[in-house]
């Protein structure tokens, strides 16, 4: 045989065992990696993002019991929003591959890390939007009764006026033929 085949046929023998090779230990890899559902990431991110959480919900609390008017409500809880949506990417931000691990489980890693803080995130934007919600409509029907009370003042007014009215219409009704009388 000729060397230039047989060199060929080692070079793809040699290359289908490498491959192979490779998917088998990767394949190993990602299963006991997959195994273990919590990363790195995950372990330390969690307690932060619960901590952030609880303090952005106990504000979020104290900020929309305020008598405020609801656009300054809003713009204050806005702004706080994005600094904890800031506070929890920075700190996302700080964890970096580990080393020893392959590049599909870092990956996920931090996919799966990311996917959590993103629904930590999401969660928090749906709490703000109901408590805007509440207490727009409190305020809302607060600004009703207030206005209704005052229609209700003008009506009670109204109401004295019509019967002074009548009281002294009805004082007068004896008077009145009296000076029709006199004047024909």
């Amino acid at each position: 045989m000729n060397n230039k085949k047989l060199l060929t046929i080692l070079s793809c023998a040699s290359i289908l065992l490498f491959s192979s090779g490779i998917s088998t230990v990767f394949a190993q890899e990602t299963e006991s990696d997959m195994s273990t559902k919590d990363t790195q990431c995950v372990k330390e991110m969690q307690p932060f993002m619960q901590d952030k959480t609880a303090e952005f919900r106990e504000y979020l609390t104290q900020h929309f019991q305020s008598k405020k008017t609801n656009t300054s409500l809003l713009d204050l809880a806005l702004k706080r929003f994005e600094l904890y949506k800031k506070e929890l990417r920075d700190k996302y931000k700080t964890y970096f591959a580990e080393t020893g691990k392959a590049i599909f489980t870092e990956t996920h890693d931090n996919l799966t890390c990311k996917k959590k803080m993103d629904e930590e995130i999401q969660t928090m934007e749906l709490l703000l939007k109901s408590y805007y919600k509440q207490t727009s409509n409190i305020k809302t029907s607060t600004a009703y009764m207030t206005k209704l009370q005052q229609i209700n003042k003008k009506l009670d007014a109204l109401v004295f006026d019509i019967t002074q009215m009548l009281g002294k219409w009805k004082s007068l009704k004896n008077r009145i033929p009296c000076f029709v009388k006199q004047c024909l």
